[in-house]
């Protein structure tokens, strides 16, 4: 049996629950290599804050937020946008989260977008219309408050953040996987998600995609989603609500209402895969472990 080379990572400036024992970058180096997790002097520094040196690593800058610095001086980046960069891979938050979900078993696989088995008697169980979670303060002007009153005029939406809140909360802080299984578990009664980021793009780049998707596809909640605009190139747009498709709130509420008076077009979107065929490496583990045998051969 072949012995595993040895490799030492660190992490700096992530969030302050991050396991930097336990993560999706740490599982993956896991499959070709042992792995010791330390600060004193790793081969690689993945950092979430700065591309600065740190001894003699390579430091590969990781962006989780709808932010890239145009000054980052990190060789190797990771982010969810599509850039065309030497040194840059996409790596999109949502990957994080799947990870996760893995590891406390939400789900059975890393790769779990691409294995939907609804329950029979799901729409049963959806005795519920529409959630809308948001653990930040939001505001009076954002497409989020304003799509939510309005689709709210067809039917009550639950509001169970801190935004526009008028039901019970729902626990665990933002930011964190106890508070997205929290999440996950409410959003299992709901016939649809109100899944909008907090921004869009990045200086004319796009592809940002955090848990706010992945979250209710993971309860069988269709997203109604708002942000990246080139979310139909990774995700199957007959198995969610793309605004974006609409172009309006009026036209996508419209299409919203149709879903939810016909089951039988309930379920073709449930049943529908998620993944589009031209995305569904991105969200293998052989992606991953591939980006970072490129990095570490380097």
């Amino acid at each position: 049996m072949d012995t595993k080379k040895t490799i030492r990572v660190w992490f700096r400036d992530f969030w302050g629950k991050f396991d930097a024992n336990d993560n999706v970058f740490v599982w993956i180096l896991k499959h070709n290599y042992d792995v010791i997790v330390t600060s004193d002097n790793p081969d690689l520094l993945i950092s979430g804050g700065s591309g600065a040196p740190h001894q003699n690593a390579k430091v590969i800058y990781f962006s989780s937020e709808l932010y890239l610095p145009e000054d980052n001086h990190a060789k190797y980046m990771l982010s969810s946008f599509h850039i065309d960069r030497e040194g840059h891979f996409r790596v999109p938050l949502m990957l994080l989260y799947a990870y996760d979900y893995f590891r406390f078993g939400i789900t059975d696989t890393y790769e779990s977008v691409f294995t939907k088995t609804p329950p029979a008697d799901l729409l049963k169980n959806k005795t519920e219309f529409c959630a809308y979670i948001s653990r930040g303060s939001g505001r009076a002007d954002c497409i989020r408050t304003n799509f939510f009153h309005e689709l709210s005029k067809y039917k009550p939406v639950s509001g169970a953040g801190s935004h526009l809140n008028n039901h019970a909360r729902v626990g665990g802080e933002a930011g964190t996987i106890e508070g997205s299984i929290a999440k996950h578990e409410f959003l299992k009664n709901f016939k649809f998600t109100m899944a909008f980021e907090g921004g869009s793009g990045l200086r004319g780049d796009y592809g940002w995609i955090t848990e706010k998707i992945y979250e209710p596809m993971m309860a069988y909640s269709i997203p109604i989603y708002w942000g990246n605009i080139r979310i139909n190139e990774d995700f199957n747009n007959k198995s969610f609500i793309n605004w974006h498709d609409y172009g309006s709130d009026e036209a996508c509420i419209k299409r919203i209402m149709e879903i939810d008076g016909d089951d039988d077009l309930y379920m073709d979107y449930i049943n529908s895969s998620y993944v589009t065929d031209k995305a569904e490496s991105l969200f293998t583990t052989d992606y991953l472990i591939d980006i970072f045998e490129k990095i570490i051969n380097d």
